[in-house]
């Protein structure tokens, strides 16, 4: 008896019996395994914050260190404890995340978890924390060692829960996309539901159930959305397409992308009334991930003037005033203070940079003071390396973790002979305008844009030089920042500035003790003054509106006079030709502008390399870009249907699980079998299959059939009833049933005439038809 009972237990617990089912092992196996998945899915987001800031492989030794001490407690100690141990793992790492961001592990500690927690859940990505790195590292041990320790203890249900709410928490911050998300519920469910299987020994045939609950929770969780903004700031309103320059670098007021090719706009943005001509500055960012710029760090309320910078200065005071709606406010270098009603909705970001809380809407104005800081080139190279704490620990420095040793070999190479951060800003600012040549339309490159910016292509915009000088100093440890606006624009008057779409730009501020930040351009000059002009000039020969104001529509572009050197831009000192200055004097001479405004030939060029463009030029890049914008719509309109296509491929699997599971197919075989039947070979058969159906008809007609009655005693007990008009043709069918069961059968033409009858006793009960 017993070997009997174990050759049984045997069987159960084989991976695949002869009746279907799969043994318990299995199941736990694979339970165990979704676990897996969903602690990768929600790592696999946190890996991508560790790639810009560095500590991939902290994260990954802390996460298998995790999985290895689960495995070992899994059956040392009890969950209560366990629970308590992976709390105290967590606070300690939050301790340790809060004294690395300054706030210490006082009183005030539990007050700042809350407050990051609260503005995370809101919508703030991980990459614009300051110390985004470290709080990688503080949050991920709790979750994935309590999943595996209760996976491990066979307790799948409360496994998912620290793993669900991680990946919930990363959704929330917008950090975990659609498919990451999708990859780490569907993992949440299987373990659930084959950890199920396991406890209750399912089998194959339970299947049907497991792709039900996969299919309800992919189509749910992709028609509901719930990932709140995390910024109350406006987005760029004005030239938000992103196929323009303007919507790519500040379509958001937290993050400047670097996009492929790109239009310019001639219409005007805004005019400023200011005693010199400056930079217009909109955006300061200091994390780079690659591809895009992040501003990391709070943003506060405005309530009184800044700080001034650490060095000289001069002062200069702007009056901006909206020609459309703007989701920024430009103001020249470093604004200090700003007057008028829009102080009161005025945002001061990490980096000193105002931002708007509401549009600034067409027409508002408001008054700025700003720092110009434009020391002399001795006094630069003088500045020495003695940073403050917070430049040196800030992103300043930053460059993602996987930055090449070939981009740090070819930067070192072409700062090989600078001394001084200074000359090696001028360096590199010199050999990125020498050797790229400027254009609008580029592909845009996969990986790290620096990159590929200065070891593989040719050609770019003012991002790509900017990103790329940035990330060279950051590389020689010099502090460097991306920043971008708009240049000076159109001097329509001594005081009067007037910009427009086709000034926008971004440029790098470098930092140096004693002066503070201080403005480079590596973006080369080039055609951009013509092609300026041009742009605006044909705008206005077209009869497009905005592109003028009633102060520049009658100021011819392309007679301007030009200044002498770039605002903001450091001079070089005189009598210092033969010092080692004669490149920045050479620098400042290129950037001279013939619209009043110190020439970045940044994002006014249509052309490369210096070369004027003419009109079939102009048609061919038209042609181009309208090429390109038809590809990326095709691409994004299969990349839709490819998504579309896979949630239909699933809703139609859970449909045909669910039919299965519920015996909808069985259900629809015997409604569509009421009303019609098909003919066999065999005219006994079917003449027995046309009584059943008729069992039916009369069943839903009438009553069923009890089981004491046999077929001709309930046919009887129909037709005496005088409320029931039973149709005669029912004796027939009944009468063949019976001589084919105990009589000698019936023929074909027999056989017929009964699937007939039924056939019309059956329709006349459908609607509209029966009608009929």
């Amino acid at each position: 008896m017993s070997t009997k009972s174990g050759s049984h237990t045997g069987d159960r617990t084989a991976d695949l019996d002869l009746d279907g089912s799969i043994g318990p092992d299995t199941f736990r196996l694979v339970a165990l395994c979704c676990v897996l998945v969903l602690t990768a899915s929600y790592v696999s987001v946190l890996r991508e914050v560790t790639r810009v800031v560095g500590g991939t492989q902290s994260l990954f030794a802390l996460v298998g260190a995790m999985v290895v001490v689960a495995t070992v407690l899994a059956w040392t100690i009890r969950p209560r404890t366990a629970v308590v141990a992976a709390v105290v793992a967590g606070a300690v790492g939050f301790a340790y995340y809060l004294e690395i961001s300054g706030v210490g592990v006082v009183f005030s500690a539990s007050d700042a978890i809350i407050a990051d927690t609260v503005e995370l859940a809101a919508g703030l990505p991980l990459l614009r924390m300051v110390e985004a790195g470290v709080w990688t590292l503080a949050f991920v041990p709790t979750p994935v060692f309590l999943s595996w320790y209760l996976a491990v203890r066979g307790r799948y249900a409360l496994a998912v829960i620290p793993g669900g709410f991680a990946l919930a928490f990363l959704v929330l911050t917008g950090d975990a996309g659609t498919t990451v998300t999708l990859l780490g519920t569907l993992a949440a469910i299987g373990a659930v539901g084959f950890g199920e299987l396991e406890r209750r020994g399912g089998s194959i045939a339970q299947a049907d159930l497991l792709a039900v609950s996969f299919a309800l929770i992919i189509v749910l969780s992709l028609s509901v959305t719930f990932v709140p903004e995390g910024s109350s700031s406006p987005a760029h309103l004005s030239g938000g397409d992103p196929n323009t320059l303007e919507g790519a670098i500040d379509y958001s007021s937290e993050r400047s992308g670097i996009g492929g090719s790109v239009d310019l706009s001639p219409e005007v943005r805004f005019t400023v009334e200011s005693e010199r001509g400056a930079y217009w500055r909109t955006g300061v960012y200091d994390r780079f991930t690659g591809d895009e710029w992040v501003r990391t760090g709070d943003t506060s309320a405005y309530n009184r003037p800044l700080a001034d910078p650490p060095g000289e200065y001069e002062r200069v005071q702007q009056v901006v005033t909206a020609e459309t709606d703007l989701g920024v406010m430009p103001a020249a270098g470093q604004p200090i203070a700003i007057e008028g009603d829009l102080a009161q909705h005025t945002e001061v970001s990490a980096h000193g940079q105002f931002h708007p809380t509401t549009p600034v809407i067409e027409g508002d104005s408001y008054a700025v003071e700003s720092a110009i800081v434009d020391p002399g080139a001795s006094e630069l190279r003088a500045a020495g390396t003695n940073y403050p704490r917070p430049i040196v620990e800030g992103d300043y420095l930053q460059t993602p973790e996987s930055t090449s040793s070939e981009f740090e070999e070819r930067t070192a190479e072409i700062t090989a002979d600078a001394d001084t951060p200074y000359d090696k800003a001028v360096a590199i600012e010199g050999h990125l305008r020498s050797t790229k040549g400027y254009s609008l339309e580029v592909d845009r490159p996969d990986g790290n844009v620096a990159e590929e910016f200065l070891l593989e292509m040719d050609e770019g915009y003012c991002v790509y030089f900017a990103t790329a000088m940035t990330q060279m100093l950051r590389a020689e440890d010099v502090p460097a920042r991306y920043v971008t606006g708009y240049t000076s624009g159109q001097q329509v008057d001594d005081d009067e500035y007037v910009v427009r779409g086709t000034d926008a730009h971004a440029w790098v501020e470098v930092y140096f003790p004693d002066h503070g930040w201080v403005a480079f351009e590596p973006t080369p000059p080039g055609p951009r003054d013509a092609a300026h002009a041009e742009s605006v000039e044909q705008a206005r020969s077209d009869g497009l509106e905005n592109v003028d104001t009633d102060s520049s529509q009658d100021v011819p572009i392309s007679d301007e006079e030009s200044s002498d050197e770039s605002p903001d831009d450091p001079d070089t000192d005189e009598g210092e030709s033969n010092d080692g200055d004669s490149d920045r004097d050479e620098t400042d001479t290129e950037t001279n502008g013939s619209n009043g405004t110190d020439t970045e030939p940044g994002e006014n060029e249509s052309g490369s390399n210096g070369t004027d463009t003419d009109s079939s030029d102009d048609d061919e890049a038209g042609s181009s870009e309208s090429d390109g914008s038809r590809w990326s719509t095709v691409v994004s309109a299969l990349s839709v249907s490819r998504e579309t296509a896979a949630i239909g491929l699933i809703a139609l699997v859970g449909l045909v699980a669910g039919a299965r599971r519920t015996a909808a197919s069985s259900r629809a075989r015997r409604t569509i079998g009421r009303y019609w039947q098909r003919r066999s070979d065999d005219p006994d058969r079917d003449a027995e299959r046309a009584y059943r159906r008729l069992e039916r008809v009369l069943a839903r007609e009438y009553r069923p059939r009890e089981r004491s009655e046999s077929a001709r005693s309930y046919l009887e007990a129909l037709s005496s009833d005088p409320e029931r008009d039973v149709d005669p043709q029912v004796a027939t069918v009944v009468e063949r049933y019976e001589r084919v069961r105990y009589g000698g059968g019936v023929n074909r033409a027999e056989a017929d005439e009964a699937v007939e009858i039924v056939d019309d006793l059956a329709r006349t009960s459908l609607p509209v038809v029966g009608g009929r």
